[in-house]
């Protein structure tokens, strides 16, 4: 394999699943892996619905247009990734194929789309992580790191928290708690700050205990905030990563959450991470003197059984 790894997607229309899966790979891996998209029966235009489900996770793919699978494609491409045309496909010696069984976007609700969509990025990660070429020497790196959450980071994670909750659109808390409180119910080992090469928190993500019946063992509750000035660097998606693998580690099943209807950048953060709607409660509580509505977020784990 070439010091620059790339990758085909293929679909039979390549205007839904493809193109979502090659949006999601120059976003997580940017340079670091060449990446193309074809299909064996293209379509005239993209599939308008999967434009809007990546659209809304900050990914645009309007750019793109359903290009013709052909034989000099496959040939210069060192991993080829079908979904659902496996058989019209070349099979050139020392190639790595795989074939992903996703569901057809064409037709679908917005709803089903973004089902596939994260599913796509799971993949799309996993795939990143196996072939992507670690960075040389030099190479300037994301500007922070993902770390436990330590009680050295009190105060600034207590300060992040409560720059989110004066934003109004993130909790019914008005006031973040002391320490020792915050300390006592987030569950230690699922906790974690993103900090810059200077140690300054940017982030955090932690977890709390939904119930202490032994049916919910694998059930947690999570937040996650970043500092107003911190973000689009990826920090959210990086803590909620982080937080996905310990708790993926330590057997936890199901993670979930509530955030208000209006907050439409941590849906879209939440989605990224392969969370999925599961409810909506109306009027739940006053907040400020008005009446919000919680929309519920869960993640099932897919390597748990």
């Amino acid at each position: 394999m070439a010091d620059r790894p790339s990758v085909l997607f293929v679909c039979v229309h390549n205007a839904g699943r493809s193109q979502m899966a090659q949006g999601w790979l120059r976003h997580l891996a940017g340079n670091a892996i060449e990446v193309c998209s074809a299909g064996s029966e293209p379509a005239d235009r993209l599939n308008p619905v999967a434009v809007e489900a990546m659209r809304e996770v900050g990914i645009d793919i309007t750019t793109e247009t359903p290009t013709l699978l052909t034989v000099d494609t496959v040939r210069d491409s060192d991993v080829v990734v079908t979904m659902g045309c496996g058989d019209t496909c070349p099979v050139f010696p020392g190639k790595r194929y795989e074939d992903w069984d996703l569901a057809d976007p064409a037709g679908q609700s917005i709803d089903v789309v973004r089902r596939i969509r994260d599913e796509i990025r799971e993949r799309v990660q996993g795939l990143v992580d196996d072939v992507a070429p670690a960075a040389p020497p030099g190479t300037e790196q994301p500007g922070f790191d993902v770390e436990p959450m330590l009680a050295e980071h009190a105060e600034a994670v207590l300060a992040i928290y409560q720059a989110g909750i004066d934003e109004g659109n993130a909790t019914f808390e008005i006031t973040a708690p002391e320490w020792p409180r915050f300390d006592a119910t987030h569950l230690p080992e699922h906790r974690f700050v993103a900090v810059d090469h200077e140690r300054r928190v940017l982030g955090w993500v932690a977890a709390v205990a939904v119930s202490d019946r032994c049916v919910y063992a694998g059930v947690v509750e999570h937040s996650v905030y970043v500092h107003p000035s911190a973000r689009g660097r990826g920090v959210g998606c990086a803590l909620l990563d982080a937080l996905i693998t310990s708790t993926e580690s330590a057997g936890i099943w199901t993670i979930q959450s509530g955030i208000f209807a209006e907050n439409a950048a941590s849906a879209a953060l939440h989605r990224a991470a392969g969370f999925r709607e599961v409810g909506r409660r109306e009027r739940l509580g006053k907040h400020h003197g008005r009446w919000r509505d919680v929309v519920l977020i869960e993640r099932r784990s897919r390597v748990i059984d």
